[in-house]
């Protein structure tokens, strides 16, 4: 009798957890819905510009608002657990490297503190800078500065999550060397142009300004030179 597919596998285990995965989300929806007023304004007091202000251009702005801060907190969780069900799917079935569960918690844990590090970045100097150069541009030509809540907040937001996974580079290389996919040498043959990359990447994102673009640059420079370093220690 031929073995099914690991994707039958998968999608029957999904379909076995259907309501555990609508329990967990209804559940972790309505705590984060509940607390989104405050997390709504710990980030207006901590990144609005002084001189600025956020209005509403719709009824429901704000609750909308709410409502997806709420949404991508449970889609965020249940994607995080389905990754780690498919992943134990694979590993038994010799798909992937058979990692032992003390390895596949420590790779999980160092991923969280670098996506965490990377929100830490974000928030604290590069939102920060890169809205009070918004603020002088705008001012500089005599308009005032006024925020529609919904842009406001997809912006922090995209920004944010983009350096979040962006501060994963050291572990996605140290993947890439363990199933030797790439070596330290190509990594370090090819720095001269990830660099450029790097700076182009930090100029499509960024403010016009060369301080915003380094401010987003040079941790990524740092993070590729880290992964050789593991690379070549671990």
């Amino acid at each position: 009798m031929a073995k099914k597919p690991a994707y039958d596998d998968i999608v029957d285990n999904l379909k076995g957890k259907i309501w555990f995965y609508l329990v967990l989300a209804f559940t972790v929806f309505g705590i984060v819905f509940n607390f989104s007023p405050e997390i709504i304004d710990w980030i207006a007091e901590k990144l609005l510009p002084k001189d600025a202000a956020l209005i509403y251009l719709a009824p429901a702005e704000f609750f909308l608002l709410k409502l997806r801060i709420a949404g991508y907190s449970a889609i965020s969780l249940i994607f995080i657990i389905t990754i780690i069900q498919t992943w134990q799917i694979l590993r038994s079935r010799s798909l992937i490297p058979n990692l032992s569960i003390g390895k596949l918690l420590a790779t999980f844990i160092i991923s969280l503190v670098l996506f965490l590090l990377g929100v830490t970045y974000s928030l604290e100097l590069v939102l920060p800078t890169v809205l009070e150069y918004f603020q002088n541009d705008a001012a500089d030509a005599g308009l005032q500065t006024t925020y529609s809540l919904s842009a406001f907040y997809h912006f922090v937001f995209l920004l944010t999550f983009s350096l979040g996974i962006t501060f994963q580079l050291p572990l996605i290389v140290v993947m890439m060397l363990k199933l030797e996919l790439t070596t330290t040498h190509k990594l370090a043959e090819y720095r001269s142009h990830l660099v450029v990359v790097f700076f182009i990447i930090a100029a499509m994102i960024t403010p016009p300004d060369v301080i915003s673009q380094f401010l987003l640059a040079i941790p990524l420079i740092i993070l590729y030179e880290l992964s050789i370093i593991v690379g070549k220690i671990w």
